[in-house]
């Protein structure tokens, strides 16, 4: 029975328990009842109502997912998916431009953690060690902290890592402006690359790349400037997702040559 979508909707989330065991294999409605522990009344109202919208046919006295089943389904996983990643990450996501733009794939299996009171670093920590391993990190810089100076400068030791960076015309100003850091050394280093964006940028993005896998990661600071939080992924199409949203920066960005004051 073909609709607008509605019922099919509605359908799934009432019934996607038993619509998920019959994608697997048909079965009778005992074997229903058994398996999910529910009344055979409702297995009955589900039956009927998976065969109305088409996901389920008759297979002798057994039933089967149809084709739109498996994709409805399918859909519905994929839904459920997205969604608990956003609620998960909501906290962080509220620091975030509403125009920002992330892909819900980015979330996905995704690590969050928040500040606390009493360890404000500790969302920071998980990048921090992870940039011990990288070979290569690039990020979009919309802030800059006084301890990110002395923590890539000190990478940066380093033969084997090379860090390129996009960052905001006042990011760039605001590296000459921090008093008893290694700005200048910083600067200097060949394998840093800085470039100035053109446009506003929507959060701190940054992908690592390590002997053992890529990693992308957004930094969210709160309206003070400290880190509220880090969302840390190593998804390959969430890192593939990251680092086409750098290189889009990156492409309206000038490389620079900053000179420190």
């Amino acid at each position: 029975m073909a609709d607008d979508g509605t019922d099919l909707r509605s359908v799934l989330t009432k019934r996607e328990a038993i619509l998920g065991y019959l994608a697997e294999s048909p079965a009778r409605k005992p074997e229903l009842v058994d398996e999910l522990s529910i009344s055979r009344s409702t297995v009955d109202r589900a039956i009927g109502e998976l065969i109305d919208t088409d996901c389920v046919v008759a297979d002798g006295a057994a039933y089967t997912a149809t084709k739109t089943g498996h994709l409805a389904l399918a859909e519905r996983t994929d839904y459920v998916a997205s969604t608990d990643a956003i609620g998960r990450a909501s906290e962080l996501l509220k620091q975030l431009p509403a125009t920002a733009e992330i892909d819900p794939v980015f979330l996905k299996g995704a690590t969050v953690t928040q500040a606390e009171s009493h360890a404000p670093d500790r969302a920071a920590a998980a990048s921090a060690a992870l940039l011990t391993e990288a070979t290569t990190m690039k990020g979009l810089a919309p802030t800059v902290l006084k301890s990110d100076i002395f923590t890539v400068n000190s990478e940066l030791d380093r033969d084997d890592l090379s860090v390129e960076i996009v960052a905001e015309r006042s990011v760039i100003d605001s590296l000459r402006s921090f008093p008893g850091t290694p700005t200048e050394s910083l600067l200097s280093r060949e394998s840093l690359s800085l470039y100035e964006s053109e446009a506003d940028l929507p959060y701190a993005l940054w992908i690592m790349e390590t002997a053992e896998g890529d990693y992308a990661g957004i930094t969210a600071h709160d309206t003070g400037g400290s880190v509220a939080g880090m969302i840390m992924t190593e998804s390959e199409a969430a890192v593939q997702w990251a680092t086409d949203q750098y290189q889009k920066y990156k492409r309206n960005a000038s490389f620079i040559t900053v000179s420190p004051k």
